[in-house]
């Protein structure tokens, strides 16, 4: 796939230069896409951030000097772009539990090998896929699992959404206190459920679902936003570091999404994402009108594919 070969064109431009300054904005260039997205990419693929990883090569590399030749501590700092040989002996004594000079003498180190990418990706400490994420952060996010805690902010969010022009249109929310304490002791449990916090206000104001992933690989991913926060982008923020998830870490080759034609509030942030419109119909409401009768609304479902997503320079 062209996506996993431009990943390790980087990372081999990232390896040849480990013993000199790195141009992270080049690494990006050479993946094809912004240094914002090969950081949240590379993270998201690996488990450790991009100068993460560059430490820990540069600490691997370090040790083999140490224990095969006869560098000096201050010329191995420099070497490894460090700016002074005691800012280096902390980073090393940091990653390996161990000064040079008891590498040297004992040869005692860890070991961080190059990360290469294939179906699955392997190298560091770990594989893709052995550690679920629990929480990720943007600029101005927190986006991890509900704790009890979060019943308020999920019981503002559900009175919201029954206020919605159209909340017929997807299943009855509770917005009683016990059946939103209820709802939250559920989603805590649950690996599909998101909450999206508000850094600055301390406040979760927006909920993902992950819905499921079917045989195809296509992961159905809903979410329902306070309308006080409508405009904000803050689902467009959250969804977008959650797509990255999907398909880095989950592996889906496409990601959609299904709703109201003419709910432009809640589209806007799915289209903002590079998601297309494929198909619209007709759809039974979830709840009969007030004499008992079930009216129907026109639905759609969007989609966005892996290669579309990571190919993606808008976003």
């Amino acid at each position: 796939m062209e996506w996993i070969d431009q990943l390790n064109k980087a990372i081999g431009y990232i390896e040849l230069h480990l013993k000199q300054k790195i141009d992270y904005e080049e690494a990006a260039k050479i993946c094809c896409c912004s240094l914002s997205k090969f950081q949240q990419i590379f993270l998201l693929s690996t488990g450790v951030t991009t100068s993460e990883y560059i430490r820990y090569r540069r600490m691997s590399i370090a040790a083999h000097e140490l224990i095969n030749t006869d560098i000096k501590v201050i010329d191995l700092a420099l070497m490894l772009d460090y700016d002074s040989p005691e800012a280096f002996t902390r980073a090393y004594q940091s990653f390996h539990g161990v000064p040079p000079s008891v590498t040297r003498k004992a040869g005692v180190f860890d070991e961080y090998d190059r990360i290469v990418f294939q179906i699955q990706i392997y190298g560091g400490r770990s594989k893709m896929g052995s550690n679920k994420i629990l929480r990720i952060e943007t600029e101005r996010l927190i986006i991890r699992k509900f704790t009890l805690d979060d019943w308020k902010d999920l019981l503002e969010i559900a009175r919201s959404n029954e206020k919605s022009p159209f909340a017929d249109c997807g299943h009855a929310w509770q917005i009683d206190e016990a059946g939103i304490r209820g709802a939250v002791e559920n989603f805590s449990k649950e690996q599909q459920f998101w909450s999206v916090e508000v850094k600055d206000l301390h406040k979760v104001v927006c909920l993902i679902n992950f819905n499921f992933m079917d045989d195809e690989q296509t992961l159905d991913i809903g979410h329902v936003i306070n309308a006080e926060y409508l405009g904000s982008n803050y689902d467009y923020e959250a969804l977008k570091a959650l797509y990255n998830y999907g398909f880095i870490q989950l592996g889906a080759e496409s990601i959609q999404a299904g709703w109201a034609l003419n709910d432009k509030d809640k589209l806007k942030p799915l289209l903002m994402l590079g998601m297309k419109v494929t198909d619209i119909r007709m759809a039974d409401k979830f709840r009969p009108d007030p004499d008992g009768k079930t009216s129907q609304f026109e639905g759609c479902k969007l989609i966005v594919t892996k290669e579309e997503w990571l190919t993606n320079q808008a976003r």
